[in-house]
C-alpha cells in the first residue's frame, strides 16, 4: 500500500521528504514527501478505504492540518498526524502522535524522529534488517 507524508508549511518540508525517504530505503514500501498543497493535485485521486496519510505539523499549523485531514477522511483514509498535542487534531485525526511543545523553527527537527522510529518499526515488523537496506550503500564508494 502507499504511504503519503504530508506537510502544511514550507519549513516542514523536510520532516516529509526525510520520513518518506527512510520508508522507502528500509521497509521497501513507496512514498512521497510533499506539501499538502501539492497533494491536492493528482496524488489526491488515489486515496481510497484505509490509505495512510500522514501530516507532519507545526505548531502554528493546525487550523490547516484539521482541514486537510478532513479532506482525504471523506475519501476514507486513515490519518495520523505529528504534531503538538491538541484536542482539535485529536478530535479529527485517527491517531495524533504527540510533539512536546516548541518553537516553530525547532518543530522540523522533532517531527522527523517519529517518522524514523515508525520507519524502523515498520522494517522490523516487515522482517527486513533496517541496518542493512537492499540496494543501498552505508556509504560512498565510487563516483
Amino acid at each position: 500500500m502507499e504511504r503519503y507524508v504530508l506537510s502544511r508549511l514550507r519549513r516542514d518540508l523536510s520532516d516529509a521528504l526525510e520520513g518518506a525517504l527512510k520508508l522507502k530505503e528500509i521497509t521497501y514500501a513507496h512514498c512521497e514527501g510533499m506539501l499538502s498543497t501539492e497533494f491536492k493535485h493528482g496524488p489526491l485521486s488515489a486515496v481510497s478505504k484505509g490509505f495512510p496519510i500522514i501530516f507532519v505539523a507545526g505548531p502554528d499549523d493546525v487550523p490547516l492540518i484539521i482541514s486537510g485531514v478532513n479532506e482525504v477522511k471523506v475519501r476514507g483514509a486513515r490519518t495520523i498526524v505529528i504534531a503538538e498535542d491538541d484536542p482539535r487534531l485529536r478530535s479529527n485525526a485517527d491517531d495524533v502522535i504527540a510533539l512536546p511543545k516548541s518553537d516553530t523553527d525547532i518543530s522540523p527537527l522533532l517531527g522527523v524522529l517519529p517518522l524514523q522510529m515508525l520507519s524502523y518499526h515498520m522494517s522490523v515488523m516487515r522482517g527486513f534488517d533496517p541496518d542493512f537496506p537492499r540496494n543501498l550503500s552505508k556509504t560512498l564508494t565510487v563516483d
